[in-house]
């Protein structure tokens, strides 16, 4: 099967949001199924969003995958404890999401194809390291991949308790308005603004929806809350160029040439794991282009698909 044999099916039905309980609480994700025998692919998000963040990149493959879009820890509608205290590294998620593919893996009879952007990204490359006999391929998305010299910058600034630097991002996320009178008012005071500058419309009010919960007073508020978005910033302690050189599954990078999150060596270093990769930087992207290039994302990812399937 070539890529240009996979027909792209567009497919309006909405997802149907479901969860699966652990033993602390339980994960809610959004489902595509549509019939028997479909490719399964797991999407997961960046520090800050949820599943319904990417529901319009993902809905137009419904017709091909059997897709699953989760909240992680601490984001959307899951229900884990997110506790920032003593929060340094990723593993958490890693650990979670493995539960999450497990049970996928089971239902589809097989291992599955791990997609993810940023944050997402790093950890659907974390369990591919961990956890290979679950993960049919990777698909990321300008993952976060911070080099050795930036993570023992940010681990000193951290311990000197300095501002600035590498934290400037978690600081940035530790002012952000958490309560709103409404979900219209806060896409309005999101449209055109710093990281949303690039969204369409239609995608940061599909951030709103899944990323928001609704008070007692009749206000809403970011069900991620500004201090765990901000300490997931902070805690970089885990080895990411450990796990790249431990992964060995078939895989696509898709990285921003402005902004990115992706820097040299990673791409590199990527290639070397899988000498059929594609490596492609789109120079226009920022590190949000999942919602610049949707396209671009989803035709990678048939394309992917299709090379496992030859």
């Amino acid at each position: 099967m070539t890529a240009s044999s996979v027909s792209l099916h567009i497919n309006e039905t909405p997802p149907v949001r479901r969860e699966l309980e652990l033993e602390d609480g339980a994960v809610s994700f959004l489902e595509w199924k549509h019939g028997r025998g479909q490719p399964a692919l797991h999407f997961a998000h960046a520090n800050g969003f949820n599943g319904m963040t990417y529901s319009r990149l993902l809905s137009p493959l419904a017709g091909r995958f059997h897709i699953r879009a989760w909240d992680a820890r601490g984001h959307g509608q899951t229900r884990l404890p997110a506790d920032p205290s003593g929060h340094r590294r990723w593993t958490i998620f890693r650990d979670d999401l493995i539960r999450m593919v497990e049970n996928f893996a089971a239902e589809a009879g097989g291992p599955v194809l791990l997609g993810g952007h940023s944050m997402g990204g790093t950890t659907s490359l974390m369990v591919a390291a961990e956890r290979p006999d679950l993960v049919r391929g990777l698909i990321l998305v300008d993952p976060v991949m911070v080099s050795r010299g930036a993570r023992l910058m940010l681990q000193l600034f951290r311990l000197m308790g300095r501002k600035g630097g590498p934290l400037s991002l978690a600081e940035g996320a530790e002012r952000r308005r958490a309560v709103f009178p409404d979900r219209a008012t806060m896409a309005k005071a999101y449209k055109g603004r710093g990281a949303f500058r690039t969204w369409p419309d239609e995608v940061i009010a599909d951030y709103v929806e899944g990323g928001t919960r609704s008070r007692d007073d009749g206000q809403i508020e970011l069900a991620c809350a500004p201090a765990w978005e901000a300490a997931n910033f902070r805690a970089q302690d885990h080895d990411i160029w450990a796990d790249i050189a431990r992964i060995s599954c078939p895989l696509t990078l898709i990285y921003a040439g402005a902004t990115s999150t992706c820097r040299a060596p990673a791409p590199e270093l990527l290639g070397r794991r899988d000498p059929q990769a594609t490596l492609l930087r789109i120079g226009r992207a920022t590190h949000f282009l999942p919602m610049e290039y949707p396209e671009t994302v989803r035709r990678e990812m048939l394309d992917l698909d299709a090379r496992l399937s030859d």
